[in-house]
């Protein structure tokens, strides 16, 4: 704020700071005095009404009222600070949910429900997000929209969110003394949601199975809910002749932690196309 030009009966060595409300113990209410001009250093010319305040012993002071100028741009400068504010909050809270950059401006919102398929399993995943229990477990094909609507359950909740490959990077690193294996079991078995996505990435393996088995394990017990992603089918859905065949979601889970899913999970299915692959398309079809 710009120190103003006063009226000659204020010295300068009394001028009272902008926008100082009147003195608690004035004699005489505040007055307000008929409108004049006044200059700013900044902004030069404008024209308000002063407020006269006479005090218990008799002084009086004229308080001009601020340069509407650098009231406006003092405004637009709290609003800026407070949108860096939001948008660091904002950041700092998806970085520790492990949320992607792609997805932080994503919500149901934005999600574009095009089949009926879609629009039920968004409400589902609303009803889920209002009162989260139990597993989730969305299976389908790449581009379906499982993560989208994953990661708005997550941001109307709290959580974390990591690929099974990152789980198991993560619990590598630990074993080789980079991190506390006590630490990410920790996490994985605590956090009030625990999103796991692509669940087939990862090889068949014993250790992907123990920490697999432990986790879902600990999170039934203390009836904290977890999310399942997978590009698979369920085997009842299988057409192999093989079955579990690769594809399948039991040929990636124990049975252990099959059976805790099928008592209290809620299984959504994406048979669509690839959206990002429809997208394209379309966008190809516009433009040529």
């Amino acid at each position: 704020m710009t120190k103003t030009e006063r009226p000659d009966e204020l010295g300068e060595s009394d001028a009272p700071p902008l926008n100082a409300p009147p003195p608690a113990n004035s004699a005489i209410p505040p007055v307000n005095l008929p409108e004049q001009a006044f200059t700013c250093q900044k902004h030069g010319a404008y024209r308000g009404a002063p407020v006269r305040c006479t005090s218990f012993d008799g002084r009086v002071k004229i308080i001009p009222p601020d340069c509407p100028k650098c009231l406006e741009e003092a405004a637009l400068a709290k609003e800026k600070e407070e949108a860096e504010l939001k948008t660091r909050q904002k950041t700092a809270r998806f970085t520790q949910m492990n949320i992607g950059k792609k997805f932080w401006d994503e919500d149901f919102s934005t999600f574009n429900a095009y089949t009926p398929q879609l629009k039920a399993h968004v409400q589902t995943c609303r009803e889920f997000a209002a009162a989260p229990h139990g597993k989730l477990v969305m299976l389908g094909e790449n581009g379906n929209g499982k993560t989208h609507l994953a990661v708005s359950i997550l941001k109307e909740t709290s959580g974390v969110l990591y690929t099974a490959y990152e789980i198991t990077l993560k619990l590598h690193a630990a074993y080789n003394g980079f991190g506390s294996e006590w630490e990410i079991f920790k996490e994985l078995c605590e956090t009030p949601l625990l999103v796991i996505d692509e669940v087939e990435k990862v090889k068949d393996s014993q250790h992907k199975s123990n920490w697999m088995s432990h986790v879902v394990g600990k999170r039934y017990d203390h009836l904290l809910p977890i999310i399942f992603i997978a590009n698979c089918h369920m085997k009842n859905d299988c057409t192999s002749n093989e079955k579990p065949c690769p594809k399948c979601l039991e040929f990636h889970l124990e049975n252990d932690v099959i059976s805790r899913i099928v008592e209290d999970g809620s299984l959504l299915k994406f048979s669509g196309a690839d959206y990002r692959y429809k997208k394209r398309i379309e966008a190809k079809e516009i433009s040529g």
